[in-house]
């Protein structure tokens, strides 16, 4: 039965890009010539369709959101459930995420509408550029989500960040929206087919401006928000913390 709920979640995704996302992007973004927001209309799609599904979305730190586009948000990676969470919760978004997902027929498109950015493992020279990019569409009203784990974590204990997105910043300073998703990899798990109800917890942690990371080195940066994610983790306290880390 989990397994059948998670194929119609994603087929009712599907179904959503063609019938939704097709009309939304030409009467709302290519007529107007502006694609800043082309994902917005998931921040309602997704709000509707979790409870069809039994996925309970809890928020803490709403407030810590900026009132203005063109920030970059930085998060744990647990399952694929986190992107749809956080259009549900925090902001419509493009992504700097791996190339391999622009060979995805439709997908690749839609990712370029978003003004999504591709990273290429295999050829780091084609990376040239990607921090002139993120702040010249910051500057445009765009948002951003990295997730710098570089893969989802199968049992929720976060991976070091890479240093991508914290290079960008030092060189290219953007506001960045710390966040973390608690319990994602428990609904829609990466190991296995299944889409499990309950409970996912969203903590949006204060904005860190440029000026609030100035003086520090990219390490010292990149470790830092590292540990402002990991600190709202189940695991990131107490006994539980020696449990699954021991």
């Amino acid at each position: 039965m989990n397994a059948l709920k998670a194929i119609l979640y994603y087929f009712s995704i599907v179904i959503a890009i063609i019938f939704l996302g097709l009309p939304y992007a030409y009467f709302h973004c290519y007529r107007k010539r502006d694609w800043s927001d082309y994902t917005r209309i998931c921040c309602y799609f997704f709000p509707w369709l979790f409870p069809k599904f039994g996925i309970d979305v809890e928020v803490e730190g709403k407030e810590n959101i900026p009132d203005k586009d063109g920030f970059v948000i930085v998060s744990n990676h647990q399952s694929f459930l986190d992107i749809n969470v956080i259009f549900a919760s925090v902001s419509h978004t493009a992504f700097v995420a791996k190339s391999t997902l622009w060979k995805v027929p439709y997908f690749g498109w839609v990712l370029d509408r978003t003004g999504s950015i591709p990273v290429y493992r295999s050829d780091p020279k084609k990376n040239a550029g990607m921090g002139k990019k993120i702040a010249e569409r910051t500057a445009k009203g765009y948002n951003f989500c990295v997730f710098p784990e570089g893969k989802r974590a199968g049992d929720g204990v976060m991976f070091r960040f890479q240093n991508g997105i914290f290079r960008i910043a030092k060189t290219n300073p953007v506001n960045i929206l710390p966040i973390t998703l608690i319990d994602t990899g428990k609904r829609l798990p990466k190991t296995k087919l299944g889409l499990f109800p309950g409970k996912v917890k969203v903590v949006i942690h204060p904005v860190l401006k440029p000026s609030d990371y100035e003086n520090m080195s990219m390490e010292e940066l990149r470790d830092g928000v590292h540990d402002i994610v990991e600190s709202a983790l189940p695991y990131a306290s107490g006994e539980l913390l020696n449990q699954v880390k021991g």
